[in-house]
């Protein structure tokens, strides 16, 4: 029957297999560290739930990590005694006939010398005959107490074999059964040898197949490493005892799980026990859905009652290993109450908006992904070890069974705690077609209360968490209904015999499937001897990822955010052109187009206040009565730390409007579209519409991507052209001003030439969509703004405004008399107020709303900071626009840096500066309610943020300096109450 021989592993094999645990185990730390950051830690208590799931994950795939450690295969020792043996199988009524003479036929046929016994609980007189005709011994009883053990009792009591083996009447022996079996008890310590259980019909239904996966792995490597701690299971079928190993325990030992319960008896007594891994009988496995919970309802009742009970009594007479052993298996069991947390958190989510973890999905992905491939490597590493070549592979049947057992298992365990009996019913050996709602109505529940979930959570939520979510809801569903159509496939299958059709694509599909089989073991073979490497790589690529170093991070992923933030592109330069920056050529196109003048050359002094810049902010001409705001939290939602939900954008316009805020500006398409237009409806804002225009990187080396934005562009138009709340349609970035960074002339030229064609085209076929919105094109207020502006202008006169970006104060001195254009500041950074700037009473948007802390972001330009906690420009501006926000009455704050050198690892303290009676003070020695927060920022080699740390609390800190002081920062915020104050600094004092 074996297809395949099953060697030792050798010591090369377990060297691997030990290494590639090893970094599983580390697999494990790496993601559970991450797990158990205080940071990660959203609705609490999902988190907890969600966090137990994943603790009960690691111990069982550590204890079936434990099983694969020292795997070994006995050498069947010489035969060099006699011994004399008794075979028992059992008959309850109702089993088939055909079943029960198969077997006793096969018995029968065993070469090795024995005596068979059929101890028939039913006293049939038809089989009491076919015994007499084969010479076996028919027995039966009375007194039918403790099921099987009470049956195999009462024979040993009419027999006399020195061993004596224990079949399921379902189980068919080979001749040569003995061979392999008899010579290990030679060893008198040996108390009995257990074989491989297989099954001869696990072809025969989904159930049956998948009842059969679930026992390749232990009956494989797990039963293997068993020999090695003498913790051998002895299974109820195909198992020899020692008869005065038995008769030591009182004879074979009752319960539900009475296998189980012997072989604690037995090792409790110090025998010693044999996994002999040869497949040397065929059985029936469960093929029908009721027949399977039965059995699984019984082996979890019992296997329960065991812990509960007997564990604790033979506790001292166990070896460690054997009390590791018989205190883990019940967890297998526990496994519904895991199944049906996995069923409810995500639903919970979706209903709620409350979600378990603050982790964005890059994250996660990059966390967990070390783990996930340990795991598959290293279960399908030992699948070297598995009886046949077809146990190999994923067992995806086997899975979705167990997991549509949930109930079954917590039904058992409830059982165990309320004492209530199962009766001991052999498991069904008939298929036939059954009646399954029954049996099925808690799947049912889950089935409905998930589809539930997901419609309701989708409707009233559209976010990628919600997707997200749904997502993992919709497993839960292909489970539950995988379950559905198993238990009625017997049904299917009656019904196909009348649909030719049907019948002709299950054939080809069986091809494919066989064709895929053959394909999947190629892939198995190539993939198992490097299985070591690729475990090494997944986590040592993790781990590189997750701590690289601030100057070799990618910035492009980053760019969107940090030019919304600093009004400039992080694209490196240059990538196309000349060997240097045209800066002469920034506009080749002068002379085409006959529209320059010379730009006026007026700068400020760096030695004027901050007020002579604010005394040079000029007013807008355009959208006066606009008082807005840049909203772009979720812009990157798989970055985000934070979920973003619809209650979350319905909260911050409301406080929008309650700062007097009337106008949003969004930049699209987005996946928080439908929210954020909802919440503007709700607040009766006003939505600014924006598409952001990438920089001239993304368009060099694919003009495609010009072709797919417009079109993007003009769908997103059409689609929202009757959404009343959107006032004007905004072009942004000012991608045509960054060309000198990547061209110089001639190539300039071309670019400058090719951009506007397609700017123009763009914005009048949105005109020809949308005629009665406005179309406004972002400029940045530098050098260059006036030529930009003015030829735009005289290019396309379809714009109606250009909207100007403030990234500092002085930007304002680059908007001189020359600019004879509408327009309006498109983005202000509120730092301009904090530098003495006043708020314009209108024609003007801030940016942005809330700082942002993303995976790979940390953003310092809202009116909020991170926890949405307000800073003294929320509360200007609202002031200005006769808003209701209170005011920020909070001192302005400092850093005082050290006065000494900051070398790598060396520890300096930083004090906290609070401005009082018009001088600067310590913080330690002021009285103000005051709380300080300290964080450092580490940043890329352009001095954008991507990842914020808090270091602690109080008026000053203890900082040990991180190796490359020029990439941190350092950021005081100053707290009291909803209201903040803040200072970022670097962490050195620069010498000049």
């Amino acid at each position: 029957m074996i297809t395949k021989p099953i060697q030792p592993p050798s010591g090369k094999h377990r060297i691997t297999l030990r290494v590639m645990i090893i970094i599983g185990l580390a697999s494990i730390a790496f993601f559970m560290n991450a797990l158990l950051n205080k940071d990660v830690i959203g609705f609490k208590p999902l988190y907890v739930l969600l966090l137990l799931t994943f603790i009960f994950a690691f111990i069982k795939i550590i204890f079936e990590w434990y099983h694969y450690w020292s795997i070994s295969i006995p050498v069947t020792p010489p035969v060099t005694k006699q011994y004399t043996v008794d075979v028992f199988t059992t008959f309850c009524a109702g089993e088939p006939y055909e079943m029960i003479l198969e077997t006793l036929n096969a018995i029968q046929a065993i070469t090795y010398p024995h005596e068979t016994y059929l101890c028939d609980e039913a006293n049939d007189p038809y089989l009491r005959s076919v015994c007499e005709k084969l010479g076996i011994h028919h027995i039966t009883r009375t007194d039918k107490i403790n099921a099987k053990a009470g049956n195999i009792n009462n024979a040993l009591r009419q027999s006399s074999g020195e061993l004596c083996l224990i079949l399921d009447p379902d189980h068919i022996p080979v001749p040569e059964f003995f061979d392999a079996i008899i010579s290990h008890f030679d060893n008198p310590e040996i108390g009995y040898v257990q074989i491989v259980q297989a099954y001869y019909n696990q072809h025969t239904s989904w159930i049956a197949k998948g009842a059969a996966q679930q026992t390749y792995q232990f009956y494989g490597p797990m039963m293997m490493c068993m020999n090695s701690y003498n913790t051998v299971q002895a299974i109820g079928a195909n198992c020899t005892f020692r008869r005065s190993a038995l008769e030591s325990i009182g004879g074979y030992a009752p319960g539900l799980a009475e296998d189980m319960h012997t072989s604690m008896q037995l090792q409790a007594r110090q025998w010693k026990s044999v996994y002999v891994p040869k497949i040397l009988t065929q059985g029936l496995v469960p093929a029908t859905l009721s027949a399977y919970y039965k059995q699984q309802l019984k082996w979890s009742r019992g296997v329960f009652e065991l812990f509960v009970t007997t564990y604790f009594k033979l506790f001292k007479k166990f070896t460690w290993r054997q009390k590791l052993h018989y205190s883990l298996l019940p967890l297998f069991y526990l496994s519904g109450f895991i199944f049906l947390i996995n069923f409810l958190v995500p639903a919970i989510s979706l209903v709620t908006d409350l979600f378990p973890l603050q982790m964005d999905f890059l994250a996660f992905v990059v966390v967990s992904t070390p783990f996930i491939t340990s795991v598959i490597l290293i279960r399908h590493y030992a699948q070297r070890w598995v009886m046949k070549n077809n146990e190999e592979g994923f067992h995806v049947i086997g899975g979705l069974l167990f997991i549509g057992t949930w109930w079954i298992f917590i039904l058992g365990v409830i059982y165990t705690f309320i004492r209530k009996d199962v009766p001991y019913i052999p498991t069904p050996k008939e298929i036939k077609d059954e009646k399954n709602f029954k049996i099925n109505l808690p799947n049912v529940i889950v089935l409905l209360i998930s589809i539930t979930a997901i419609i309701y959570g989708l409707i009233n939520d559209w976010n990628p968490y919600t997707i997200f979510m749904a997502g993992f809801v919709g497993l839960n569903c292909l489970f539950m209904v995988f379950m559905l159509i198993a238990s009625s496939e017997l049904k299917f299958r009656a019904g196909l015999t009348y649909h030719s059709y049907l019948n002709q694509t299950i054939k080809h599909v069986k091809n494919a499937k066989g064709r895929f089989w053959l394909f999947r073991r190629q892939v198995y073979a190539i993939i198992r001897p490097v299985s070591l490497l690729l475990s090494a790589f997944a986590l040592c690529f993790t781990i590189y990822i997750s701590t690289k170093p601030s100057e070799d991070r990618d910035l492009t992923t980053s760019s969107y955010l940090n030019h919304l933030k600093w009004g400039k592109t992080n694209d490196k330069k240059p990538l196309v052109g000349m060997n240097q920056k045209d800066t002469a050529g920034l506009f080749a196109i002068v002379e085409e187009h006959k529209v320059w003048e010379k730009e006026d050359k007026t700068v400020v002094s760096s030695k004027d206040s901050l007020n002579s810049y604010a005394s040079l902010i000029p007013q807008p001409t355009y959208t006066l009565a606009t008082k807005g705001v840049i909203y772009t939290k979720g812009s990157y939602w798989y970055k985000n730390i934070r979920p973003l939900t619809k209650k979350d954008i319905i909260s911050d316009f409301g406080e929008m409007k309650l700062a007097g805020i009337n106008e949003v500006k969004i930049y699209g398409p987005n996946i928080y579209d439908g929210s954020i237009f909802y919440a503007a409806e709700q607040h009766n804002l006003n939505i600014s519409y924006s598409f952001w225009i990438p920089g001239p990187a993304d368009f060099i080396h694919n003009t495609d991507n010009l072709k797919s934005l417009k079109k993007s562009i003009l769908k997103t138009v059409r689609k929202n052209k009757n959404n009343e709340v959107i006032t004007n349609w905004n072009l942004g970035n000012s991608t045509l001003q960054q060309l000198t960074n990547y061209y110089s002339a001639p190539q300039l030229y071309y670019a400058q030439n090719n951009f506007i064609k397609w700017l123009k085209r763009v914005v009048n076929e949105i005109k020809q969509i949308d005629s009665h919105r406005k179309i406004t094109v972002d400029v940045t207020a530098s050098s260059t703004l006036n030529l930009t502006a003015n030829l735009l202008h005289k290019q396309i006169p379809a714009i109606d405004a250009f909207g100007l970006v403030i990234h500092d104060s002085k930007a304002f001195q680059n908007i001189t008399d020359k600019l004879n254009v509408p327009y309006f500041f498109s983005s202000l950074d509120p730092a301009v107020l904090k530098d003495g700037g006043t708020p314009p009473a209108g024609g003007v948007f801030y940016a942005h709303w809330q700082d942002q802390e993303a995976a790979s972001i940390v953003t310092f330009d809202g009116l909020k900071d991170v926890y949405g906690r307000n800073k003294p420009s929320l509360n200007q501006i609202s002031e200005k626009w006769h808003g209701a926000i209170p005011a920020n009455s909070l001192p302005p704050v400092k850093i005082l840096k050290p006065a000494l050198t900051p070398l790598a690892h060396r520890g300096l303290t930083y004090n906290a500066l609070v401005y009082l009676n018009n001088k600067w003070n310590l913080a330690y020695n002021t009285k103000t309610e005051l709380t300080f927060e300290w964080y450092l920022i580490k940043t890329d080699t352009l001095g954008n943020g991507f990842a914020m740390t808090l270091l602690g609390t109080g008026p000053f800190i203890n900082v040990t300096m991180p190796q490359n002081i020029y990439t941190h920062r350092l950021y005081l915020i100053a707290v009291r109450g909803n209201n903040v104050t803040s200072d970022i600094s670097t962490l050195n004092i620069p010498l000049k």
